[in-house]
């Protein structure tokens, strides 16, 4: 295959021919720049200004394709007419979902990938790189030596939402599930005549065809405002969010100070215009509304958007109250508007307290947005019943399915906080039943920082396993040190109910006896953000 050449040259033209095009000169494809010194080099530019586009349809190759990040995006690329490659370490239900829908996608990371090939021929416009892919990949280099824009995901989302209203989620926890009920929400409430919402989220929704990405024709674009990173802070949101703010990601923020400080830039970049709507509840969304002085009417002096907060707590604006768990996993609860009821019942087919709040949230948000003008109590009740059909995201307490008396429920908590509300989501539902978890520690500067933590709520189960630290981040931390870490939260929590098992098969094998030792029925619950899910599906099977 022949390659472009880097180009040295200052001549005017340049010598080197386009693979399949031979006979015309890099000078469509390039144009001339001065750099800061005065000296001239030549840049690649890709779509209209290279005229190319009769060749070929518009490409961006999205290294890491296969994480929940990037695979949406790249869906919404290849439905907005993009020419989508891209590439990840390993094979995936994801990547092989992403080729049936055109995509070229292959497993490795190598120069070939990002270069023209068989149906791709053309360079990227743009090159697309998860957080998770470290700055030395071989196809980062590649898109530096060939003059290819280079985004990080945070950069490319800011592009792909600008000219939208943009209502973003952020928050520590529930952010994924909140996304997903705010763009039902908000998909049933517009005017069909706005040609409807366009929506992506961090997982995979189950109503949704494309899994985390919905694509409308509309000016609405509903978001998952992840903060790892600090990606959100690329956003112009109309309208936000924030469900909750605790720190996390310690090898990004080391301090609850600099975690605040993310947030409240990203409410900064809030239209004026726009609202916020906040969990009162929780202590660090309490922080940020003090320290920007903010109340119904905005920001100091009116300025900035309005705010509004919900919660279980007598000061919220929204509040859940009356909350009951009802049979076939359906939570119930009534709705309040600064005291007055709005919504007698409200039927989630969703477990737990928390998921309450992220339904609060949504019907709080549609409600500030008012779309055609409806009233709170409109908005609330419309809200109500796009909510009591909604099926629920991929990992977030699914039950993956039941063999006799055995369930495994699968869940993406790896936050002390979030593991210790899905216990008690499952505790509340299986009140009978024995209950058997795993747990999948998430970094080890997450385990390290939160041991004690994660230690107390996982205390509360009579029998648990943990698996090997899982990083998804390439790191140099020898799996001694891992190992050594896991085996100090299993004598944390204490021998007698805690076992850790390293290897996969092994521990499949043993949770699998340990859930069939008892006579009534048994819950399985697997818990963790990286390979957890596939563990939870192996444990079924073995079941």
């Amino acid at each position: 295959m022949r390659r472009p050449q880097r180009v040295s040259s200052l001549s005017s033209r340049c010598l080197a021919t386009a693979r399949g095009n031979e006979g015309e000169s890099w000078e469509d494809y390039l144009t001339k720049e001065e750099r800061p010194d005065g000296s001239k080099h030549f840049r690649f530019v890709g779509g209209l200004k290279s005229g190319r586009q009769a060749k070929s349809r518009r490409r961006v190759h999205f290294v890491g394709i296969g994480g929940s990040g990037l695979s949406n995006l790249a869906k919404l690329a290849m439905a907005r007419g993009w020419l989508v490659t891209g590439s990840d370490i390993s094979e995936s239900d994801k990547l092989e979902s992403l080729r049936e829908g055109g995509a070229l996608v292959d497993v490795g990371h190598r120069e070939d990938n990002v270069l023209e090939k068989e149906g791709a021929d053309c360079l990227p416009d743009a090159i697309v790189v998860s957080s998770a892919v470290s700055a030395d990949n071989v196809e980062v280099r590649c898109a530096l030596r060939y003059n290819i824009p280079l985004y990080k995901r945070g950069a490319w989302l800011g592009r792909v939402t600008s000219g939208h209203d943009l209502v973003s989620v952020a928050g520590t926890h529930g952010k994924t599930t909140t996304t997903a009920m705010v763009a039902e929400v908000l998909g049933s409430l517009c005017p069909e005549a706005e040609g409807g919402v366009t929506a992506i989220v961090g997982g995979d929704v189950a109503s949704w065809e494309d899994g985390g990405a919905v694509v409308g024709e509309g000016q609405t674009f509903v978001l998952e405002a992840d903060e790892y990173d600090r990606t959100f802070l690329g956003l112009r949101s109309r309208h936000a969010i924030v469900t909750n703010v605790e720190l996390d990601h310690l090898d990004v923020y080391e301090s609850e100070e600099e975690i605040l400080q993310a947030f409240e830039e990203f409410l900064e970049n809030v239209s004026q215009s726009g609202a916020v709507v906040m969990c009162g509840d929780d202590l660090g969304c309490r922080a940020l509304l003090e320290r920007r002085e903010i109340g119904p009417e905005g920001g100091e002096e009116g300025a900035g958007p309005s705010v509004q907060t919900y919660g279980y707590g007598g000061g919220n604006d929204w509040r859940a109250t009356d909350v009951r768990v009802e049979g076939g996993g359906v939570t119930s609860f009534k709705v309040e508007r600064r005291g007055e009821v709005i919504l007698e019942q409200c039927r989630l087919p969703l477990l737990g307290r928390h998921n309450v709040l992220n339904a609060l949230g949504a019907i709080a948000l549609a409600a500030a947005v008012g779309p055609g003008g409806r009233s709170d109590r409109e908005c609330a009740e419309e809200a109500a019943q796009v909510l009591a059909s909604f099926r629920g995201v991929e990992r977030r307490c699914q039950v993956l399915g039941r063999k006799g008396s055995r369930v495994v429920v699968s869940d993406y908590a790896h936050h002390p906080t979030e593991v210790q509300a899905t216990l008690e989501a499952v505790s509340e539902h299986y009140a009978e039943a024995d209950l058997v978890v795993v747990f999948e520690p998430h970094t080890l500067s997450r385990l390290a920082y939160f041991f004690k933590e994660f230690a107390e709520a996982l205390q509360q189960c009579p029998r648990v396993f943990l698996t090997k630290v899982h990083e998804p981040v390439k790191t140099y931390i020898s799996a001694k040190v891992k190992n050594a870490i896991a085996e100090d939260l299993e004598g944390e929590i204490g021998r007698d109910t805690a076992t850790y098992i390293p290897g996969d098969e092994d521990l499949i094998a043993e949770v699998a006896r340990a859930a069939q030792r008892g006579g009534g029925e048994t819950v399985v619950l697997v818990l963790g953000a990286g390979r957890s899910h596939a563990l939870a599906h192996g444990i079924l099977e073995a079941l």
